[in-house]
């Protein structure tokens, strides 16, 4: 219980210090709502199907307070994945903070997991990232850590490098990753929720097609997971190793 409480007081902390700098600006921008709405062969994060390797869908609306603050909220249907309870349904809650700081932009925030329907497997975790532009390239650099929580069995580190480009002259853009999950294991049952094997690498390369502001593409993606025994409430074999196809609009 005091875990859980930790982690809610981490997004209130979060959420907080993002709010103060970014409320004087709020007058002059109003608010800016935008939606997304994206069909996919699989739900993955991390390179770990969040869906059962089955097709899902995820609706997001973000809130732009100002010019350097966003709340959002996502749902994803899981299709009663194991790794989630049997939940059929994921919701992210969420506050951004983002600033320029010269060729730099830096981002911060703080999401929620809830899984409607599983009981005691909501998480919470905060986020930092780095980007640099370079031509039509961006790279980024980022960070996310959930502190020590009972529903993910200890805490959790993810460190990711990233990068995408817009082909010029065409309607594609490429995208790559490359990341590592590690952290501490107190609960070895729930810790394989996010972390099967204790700590690994993911990766991905991805193709869209642009058209305004409806996509499609084809991402591929992978872990240094190696095959996993299926039992254990919270396991699944969907770790790695799939093509996925997305389809997308943004309003």
């Amino acid at each position: 219980m005091i875990r859980q409480w930790r982690g809610a007081l981490l997004v209130a902390a979060l959420g907080g210090a993002s709010l103060l700098p970014a409320l004087p600006a709020r007058a002059q921008t109003g608010l800016d709502p935008s939606f997304r709405l994206e069909v996919a062969t699989d739900h993955r994060r991390r390179g770990l199907s969040w869906s059962d390797g089955k097709a899902a869908v995820e609706g997001n609306v973000t809130l732009d307070l100002s010019r350097s603050l966003e709340i959002g909220l996502g749902a994803t249907s899981l299709r009663q994945s194991r790794r989630h309870g049997g939940a059929d349904a994921g919701l992210d809650l969420g506050a951004r903070y983002r600033r320029d700081l010269g060729p730099w932009m830096l981002s911060l925030g703080a999401t929620g997991h809830v899984f409607p329907g599983a009981a005691g497997l909501d998480y919470v975790e905060g986020d930092g990232s780095l980007s640099y532009d370079i031509g039509p390239a961006r790279f980024h650099l980022g960070a996310s850590y959930a502190p020590p929580q009972d529903s993910i069995g200890g805490d959790n580190l993810y460190l990711s490098l990233a990068a995408d480009m817009g082909v010029p002259g065409t309607p594609l853009s490429i995208y790559g990753h490359i990341g590592r999950s590690s952290g501490r294991v107190e609960d070895a049952i729930r810790a394989a929720r996010l972390r099967p094997q204790g700590r690994y690498w993911d990766h991905a390369v991805g193709l869209d097609y642009v058209m305004g502001r409806l996509a499609t593409g084809l991402r591929y993606s992978g872990t240094s997971i190696g095959a996993v025994d299926p039992e254990g409430p919270y396991i699944d074999r969907h770790v790695g190793e799939r093509v996925v196809w997305s389809l997308r609009v943004a309003l």
